[in-house]
């Protein structure tokens, strides 16, 4: 298990059974995305402005990017994930209100998202789509393997509105299950972004949150 422990700017390692192994990377500017493929690590720096490429072990292999809005650089980069059919990674270049698409040995690929999207904030690939979170409304954006848009599903809760959404995953029916930093809670919604489940709520005991973040 790879978690980025962004506030102490580094990676840690777990075993399975939540066994620490190791940690790597400890002189990184705010790590917040991380994602594995194909045998390496793939992180990206909030205040860095750069993805890293690493060996399992924590070996840095690669860094690309630097702080602006050109091809390969990024103004505060939060979630990635990696195309299981061509092993491309794509990031969301939050700041410049995009999706910036990189190959696996993260060179410039292409961009997804321009003048579409506003804060993307996180992303998932599956064989057939490519959905990306917007914190901005916030909402879904749907794309279809050609990258074009499909769907823009509307993701509120029922009575209020969500304030902060920042990450999510997909389970196997396709459900989104997101996390919303401001209302303490997660929220689950069907394909068309119809809130079907809803639990937690701010605190500190069993079931309760505060600001939670990343989930899968």
């Amino acid at each position: 298990i790879y978690i980025a422990d962004r506030g102490n700017h580094r990676v840690q390692v777990f075993s399975c059974n939540g066994d620490y192994l190791f940690m790597f990377g400890e002189k990184m500017d705010i790590p917040v995305g991380i994602c594995i493929s194909q045998n390496k690590v793939f992180v990206s720096q909030f205040n860095g402005n750069c993805i890293n490429m690493y060996e399992l072990e924590g070996k840095l292999i690669k860094s690309v990017g630097s702080e602006g809005n050109r091809r390969a650089q990024f103004n505060y980069p939060l979630g990635l994930d990696v195309s299981d059919r061509n092993n491309n990674i794509y990031v969301c270049d939050c700041y410049n209100h995009r999706i910036q698409i990189l190959t696996e040995e993260l060179k410039y690929h292409s961009m997804l998202g321009i003048d579409l999207l506003k804060y993307p904030r996180d992303v998932k690939v599956t064989r057939d789509r490519v959905l990306v979170l917007d914190g901005s409304d916030p909402c879904m954006f749907v794309f279809n393997s050609d990258h074009v848009l499909t769907n823009r599903l509307i993701t509120r809760g029922v009575g209020k509105q969500t304030n902060k959404p920042h990450c999510f995953d997909i389970d196997r029916e396709y459900n989104i299950i997101m996390s919303d930093c401001s209302n303490h809670c997660v929220y689950v919604f069907n394909q068309e972004g119809e809130q079907i489940h809803k639990f937690g709520k701010e605190g500190q005991g069993i079931g309760e949150f505060y600001r939670p973040f990343g989930i899968a």
